[in-house]
């Protein structure tokens, strides 16, 4: 009898399963590594704009120094979580199941299994995508659990810039002009990455609220040639959408959230709402997985995305099952970011339509002057 919970059988079901979708992992860490080793080296370096000198034929030319990069070894902690099955699960009819299904206890329990490696998929996808976005939002991830208190941290090189303090923040009625802003965001991340061309912008809830109903955008979008059934802003699914273009450079709003069990069970979104995340995806980041340690006796660890394991007890009898990752988002090109705080984050939804119209106002009387 074909036994569904060998661990080969249970890799093999695994990788059948539709992979769920992201927006941040799949846009700007697309490209996956599998270490053989539970720690994953990496380099993370930012490139300069030296050119070459002049030199005499007397003299020759000189010695020049490599670009610099900092060598990185990170051990990811592991990510997973497991569930229980009991004889009474696998006897009570399943959720969708007709009374008289006449469906087998086996098929049952395969179902059940199929079930349950969906859900815990999806648990470990939101991590990884919680993961890559907290990187964007903050330069640093923190990873804290049940005897787990580790950070990757890359603050230090890491591209911030902070407006909400200045004239230019995004709340104030005088001067707000977003799509000069772009504008200027855009020349900086251009210089700062050796010519990398920012081509993709996402903007958390306040900062894309603020921004599609600002005078300047609107005025852009007076020439922007739309074919019909084309419109934007328009929904993309999973929570993106896509708001326009402007000069080459893709804006997305990201709405999503998360459940933050480190700070109360509080519901947060993924990209915060106050911020503008800048990045290229000509400098694709990479999204490592750390050998995973099959708990046999003198087992090497595994170079896999998701490893699953079941084992059973007999008092009380129950199969469990376990699904495990080592997952780390790897930025190839720090410069390849540029994180922008563009309004304080006490501006919240209920005093935006009191910002928006006093910035209108305040455009209008500028018009008329």
């Amino acid at each position: 009898m074909i036994n569904i919970f060998d661990t080969r059988r249970m890799i093999a079901a695994l990788e059948l399963i539709p992979e769920p979708r992201t927006f941040v992992k799949s846009m700007l860490f697309p490209e996956v590594i599998k270490s053989e080793a539970e720690f994953i080296d990496f380099d993370v370096k930012k490139f300069g704009r030296a050119v070459a000198p002049f030199f005499s034929e007397k003299k020759g030319t000189s010695t020049v120094e490599r670009p610099g990069f900092d060598f990185k070894s990170f051990t990811p902690p592991n990510v997973g979580q497991h569930t229980v099955t009991t004889a009474a699960d696998v006897i009570k009819r399943g959720f969708g199941s007709t009374v008289y299904s006449g469906e087998s206890l086996a098929a049952r329990a395969g179902k059940i299994m199929k079930s349950d490696f969906v859900m815990m998929d999806n648990m470990i996808t939101r991590r990884e995508e919680w993961m890559c976005a907290r990187l964007i939002n903050d330069g640093v991830v923190y990873m804290r659990g049940d005897g787990v208190d580790q950070k990757l941290d890359l603050t230090e090189k890491w591209n911030f810039l902070d407006i909400s303090k200045t004239a230019k923040s995004w709340d104030k009625p005088d001067a707000f002009n977003p799509t000069e802003d772009f504008d200027d965001w855009t020349t900086q991340f251009m210089k700062q990455a050796s010519g990398l061309r920012a081509d993709i912008a996402i903007l958390g809830s306040t900062a894309a609220k603020l921004f599609k109903r600002s005078t300047a955008w609107l005025n852009e979008q007076k020439f922007i040639k739309t074919t019909y059934g084309n419109w934007t802003p328009k929904w993309l699914g999973n929570g993106v959408k896509y708001i326009g273009s402007y000069m080459g450079l893709e804006l997305y709003e990201y709405l999503e959230w998360f459940i933050d069990e480190m700070d109360g069970n509080k519901e947060k979104p993924m990209i915060d709402h106050n911020k503008v995340i800048l990045g290229s995806t000509d400098g694709m980041g990479q999204f490592g997985y750390g050998a995973v340690y099959t708990g046999m006796v003198n087992a090497a660890g595994m170079p896999i995305a998701r490893y699953p394991r079941m084992w059973e007890t007999p008092n009380p009898i129950a199969t469990y099952l376990e699904l495990k990752s080592r997952p780390i988002p790897i930025p190839k090109n720090l410069d390849a970011f540029l994180t922008i705080t563009v309004c304080p984050s006490t501006v919240t939804a209920d005093k935006l339509d009191g910002i928006i119209a006093a910035q209108k106002s305040s455009s209008k009387a500028v018009k008329e002057a």
